[in-house]
């Protein structure tokens, strides 16, 4: 509904127009692999490949509002995740999950799970949006962008197979929380991945 904004209450307006039935909004991804249904694997994979590679210099993240259920993507949750691990794009997940009279179903655990993990692999936060107060989860996750470090090393193993590697990142020190990727994929620079 929006392009990229430095303004929140542009954001803002986007979302209430799309709200009140204004759904004219271009599309991220390649025509001819748009079909009906959720896409949610897409919507990550293209706005990351589409919209974040194309910024220069500062941090690169992501705001997805989903219930993490997806039944029409042509990429699936890896492929999703290695785009944005690649791009050193952040995802924070806001999941909307509906409840029946039972409570939660197995599809709905299923697309929490996936926006935990879709989360937690590149660094970011997910968060239940019907528990969420968003003007302080809002301000939580841009200081942390502002805040956080960035960390490096150079592997000792030099080999560039296009494996994914893991890497642990722990505090050393009690009661700091650290959120990082969970690894990287080792490829010559410039070459896209598979």
């Amino acid at each position: 509904m929006s392009d990229f904004s430095p303004a929140g209450d542009l954001l803002v307006d986007a979302l209430q127009r799309y709200e009140k039935g204004k759904r004219n909004f271009p599309e991220l991804g390649p025509v001819e692999e748009r079909v009906l249904g959720t896409a949610f694997y897409d919507a990550i994979y293209y706005s990351v490949t589409d919209k974040l590679v194309q910024t220069e210099g500062g941090r690169r993240a992501l705001l997805v509002f989903s219930d993490g259920e997806d039944n029409s993507s042509s990429h699936n949750m890896m492929e999703a995740i290695e785009a944005a691990q690649a791009a050193d794009a952040l995802i924070f997940a806001l999941r909307y999950t509906e409840y029946g009279h039972r409570g939660e179903t197995a599809r709905n655990r299923y697309g929490t799970s996936v926006m935990a993990r879709v989360a937690r692999e590149t660094g970011g936060a997910h968060f239940d949006a019907q528990k969420t107060d968003f003007p302080a989860t809002f301000r939580q996750i841009g200081e942390e962008l502002r805040s956080s470090y960035e960390l490096a090393y150079h592997s000792s193993n030099v080999t560039k197979d296009g494996t994914f590697r893991k890497v642990t990142v722990r505090a050393r020190r009690a009661g700091l929380a650290v959120r990082s990727k969970t690894g990287y994929f080792a490829r010559v620079e410039g070459i896209a991945s598979p």
